[in-house]
Parts: C-alpha cells; structure tokens; sequence
C-alpha cells in the first residue's frame, strides 16, 4: 500500500491534526489497521492516539481516500472519541462489517413465546 497525505489541518478547538489522504493498493481494500499503521509510520505518530474516521474506496479502483485524527493528548482523545455501540465496536474488533452483521440480526425471524 502507498499512502500520500493530502492534507493536513490543526484543529485548535478539538486538540488534533485532521488528516486527509489518499492510498493506492493492489489487492484488496486495506483495513482500518494497516491503514492505520502505514499513517503512524509515515508521520511517526503515536498509534494510541490516532483514530482512522473513514476509509472509502472508489467503486472498481484500487485507491482509497481515508480521513483520520490524531489527538494531542489523552484528554483530548477521550473528549472526541467516537460513540460505537457495543455490536459495533464487536464488529470491528472481529473485522467483520458492522452492516453485514446488523442486516443479517434483522433478517432472523423473532421467536414466539410458546405455551403464552
């Protein structure tokens, strides 16, 4: 994976550096995690204090544009910090897409309280 940042602004109110940049790959979409230590590596970042946002890939293209924070401080982190449900966060701690899992719950048949 090739990582070029974009752009890079400081946002004083919120205490971090809002990142904006784009990769190119050749086989699959590249995780929140890979993605996540390319971005550390490149700016020498601590990874506990960074958040990826978003990784959306262009529909049939081996490129991606990824948006992430990284905090200043702990404090600030833990203000900003992102509010996942627990299914969410379970989601993403499998690497499964939180989507998938919430469509396929919805799709179960609910059962019926027997002998009622």
């Amino acid at each position: 994976m090739e990582l070029k940042i974009e752009r890079e602004h400081e946002n004083k109110l919120f205490e971090r550096n809002e990142i904006k940049a784009n990769a190119t790959f050749k086989d699959k979409t590249p995780t929140r995690q890979q993605v996540k230590e390319e971005l550390c590596k490149k700016k020498n970042l601590d990874p506990e204090m960074v958040e990826i946002v978003s990784v959306d890939q262009e529909y049939g293209q081996k490129r991606c544009t990824i948006t992430a924070y990284a905090y200043l401080t702990q404090e600030a982190k833990k203000r900003g910090a992102f509010k996942l449900s627990a299914k969410k966060k379970e989601a993403l701690a499998k690497g499964a897409a939180p989507a998938k899992q919430e469509a396929a719950e919805e799709a179960k048949p609910e059962k019926k309280a027997e002998g009622a």
